[in-house]
């Protein structure tokens, strides 16, 4: 029963994790897709009338530096949610090693827990037979 309990517990660990690793990559992807919107508002404001005035006034070089900054901050960014995913991922494989590890050692147990009943099953028959022959021949 300890066994089938922290087998249960380990599955619902293994479940929590699973649904923060859902739940990471959904943050990622809408991270990832809320870059790429203000990246075409950007572009968008730029291309305006309004954006091409400000547009107008920025040098090539500013303009450079502007994409530079905004292409650097993206790329900080996603390092960092990858950072992050790769962080969880170590988090589950320790833990998932360490599952396995007691996984093993629990079977381990139930087979030497196994070997002891077998060796008592086979101690009882063998008392039960000899008293019951002893009971024979006494009688």
């Amino acid at each position: 029963m300890d066994i089938e309990s922290e087998k249960h517990v380990f599955s619902k660990q293994k479940g929590y994790l699973d649904e923060e690793l859902d739940y990471r990559k959904q943050s990622m992807a809408q991270a990832h897709k809320r870059i790429l919107e203000l990246e075409a508002m950007l572009f968008d404001a730029l291309q305006q009338d309004a954006g091409a005035k400000i547009s107008e006034m920025l040098s090539d070089d500013e303009r450079e530096t502007l994409r530079r900054a905004v292409e650097q901050w993206k790329r900080g960014v996603m390092m960092e949610l990858r950072e992050r995913d790769s962080q969880i991922l170590r988090e589950r494989m320790d833990m998932l090693q360490h599952s396995q590890q007691r996984i093993k050692e629990l079977e381990e147990w139930i087979a030497a827990q196994k070997r002891q009943i077998k060796e008592l099953e086979e101690k009882f028959l063998f008392l039960f037979l000899f008293f019951s022959l002893a009971f024979i021949l006494w009688s």
